[in-house]
């Protein structure tokens, strides 16, 4: 059974994170952190492949509290089946349904792919999901968008051989090189993880709050070879958009995209979702009420794949820009 975890945010420690029972990734199925906030949005926040979805947010969640209640999703670190995540989803707008709130669903890297995948079946189920506003960050929508040299290093890891967790630990000298932004100088992670931090910079190593930076490190230790592959495995049900044909709107509501502007590390910015949501003029085939920005730091530097961490601020604006929409 999916389990939801409700927990209200201390007002003195704003950025302390809940510490729901059980603890989150241990149970065998995805759950969520509940914070408790103003107004009558209720957020769905969805992480990446890495860190976890308390770590991932811990920094832009209280942007969304100030307009509402926000939930915080958590994947099982053994396990991995997209369609209980689905089932989580499910049961979110279900209960905004029953409290009369405004969802909002948030997805960042493979986390707005998997909320892409979601919004897509249920449009060919039979119509548009019920929501109230939509935002993605540095969306992945299938294994196509991947930037190539990352592509070729997934494929072994997700092959149907039992050779598949040696493949793992392939490739060290070049996930030393591609983690260097993610990680501490000289505890540079190797195999699934450096591949991992290769997919989500975060740029860990820069973090300031050390407990941050060794709850992110614990989160990664946590999960076993067999739940990396799983997770990279889910990337295979990522049927991204359509290639030909009409475009299905996905979601007609208030839409936000956000792209890092280093994406080229982590994402092909030609691939056949980052291309067309990266672009105004095509997004909105798929999103008619978007608005797509590139995010830059406030003295014109890059920002990499994702980096809800490391340039929060950078994400700031934009993203209270757009919840003042509501």
């Amino acid at each position: 059974m999916i389990q939801t975890t409700f927990r209200t945010a201390p007002k003195k420690a704003r950025f302390r994170i809940a510490s729901p029972d059980p603890v989150p990734g241990s149970a065998p199925e995805p759950m969520l952190t509940r914070f408790r906030g103003i107004g009558n949005l209720h957020s769905l926040l969805v992480p990446g492949l890495v860190p976890d979805g308390l770590e991932t947010f811990l920094r832009v969640r209280k942007h969304f509290q100030a307009k509402g209640d926000v939930s915080v999703a958590t994947y099982p670190h053994a396990v991995f089946d997209i369609e209980a995540l689905f089932e989580l989803f499910d049961r979110f707008l279900s209960e905004c349904r029953r409290q009369k709130r405004r969802p909002v669903l948030v997805g960042v890297s493979v986390g707005g792919g998997f909320l892409l995948e979601y919004l897509r079946r249920r449009v060919h189920q039979g119509g548009e999901t019920d929501i109230a506003g939509l935002v993605l960050v540095s969306p992945l929508s299938c294994t196509q968008d991947l930037a190539p040299i990352l592509r070729r290093l997934w494929i072994p890891i997700v092959a149907d051989d039992p050779t598949a967790v040696q493949a793992l630990e392939k490739g060290r000298s070049f996930f030393r090189q591609l983690a260097s932004k993610s990680a501490r100088k000289g505890d540079v992670p190797a195999g699934w993880k450096g591949f991992f931090a290769a997919f989500t910079p975060q740029g860990i190593g820069e973090i300031i709050d050390a407990s941050l930076r060794k709850r992110i490190e614990k989160t990664l230790a946590s999960i076993p070879a067999e739940g990396a592959i799983a997770r990279s495995q889910s990337l295979k049900l990522l049927n991204g958009l359509e290639k030909t044909g009409p475009a299905t709107i996905l979601c007609a509501k208030p839409t936000l995209i956000l792209w890092g502007s280093k994406e080229r590390h982590t994402l092909d910015v030609d691939g056949p979702g980052v291309g067309v949501l990266c672009r105004p003029d095509l997004a909105e085939r798929h999103f008619p009420d978007c608005q797509v920005h590139w995010v830059y730091t406030k003295d014109g530097e890059s920002v990499p794949h994702a980096s809800l961490l490391k340039h929060d601020k950078a994400y700031a604006r934009p993203i209270k820009e757009f919840l003042a929409r509501f």
